[in-house]
């Protein structure tokens, strides 16, 4: 996975998180810790969302990644349309 496929699967990852932010009254969106590490592609996009801080993962210690937009990555969604 190059770096531009990484970042361009990070975006359409953090859009749909900016969406359901809004769909579902701020609402984080939970998903199988399984399911996200059978895919490697979205692990590292994900993983990368975090470390930026567009994204936080509330689920730690948990079977399921929670993951919820941050303000930045509002900001970022934004700045980019």
């Amino acid at each position: 996975m190059t770096n531009e496929e990484r970042n361009n699967l990070s975006d359409l990852l953090l859009q749909s998180l900016y969406d359901y932010h809004f769909a579902n009254n701020g609402g984080s969106y939970t998903l199988p810790k399984a399911m996200v590490n059978a895919d490697v592609k979205s692990k590292l996009a994900i993983e990368y969302l975090i470390e930026k801080e567009y994204a936080t993962d509330s689920g730690r210690g948990s079977d399921n990644l929670v993951l919820a937009i941050t303000s930045q990555g509002m900001d970022y969604i934004k700045n980019m349309h």
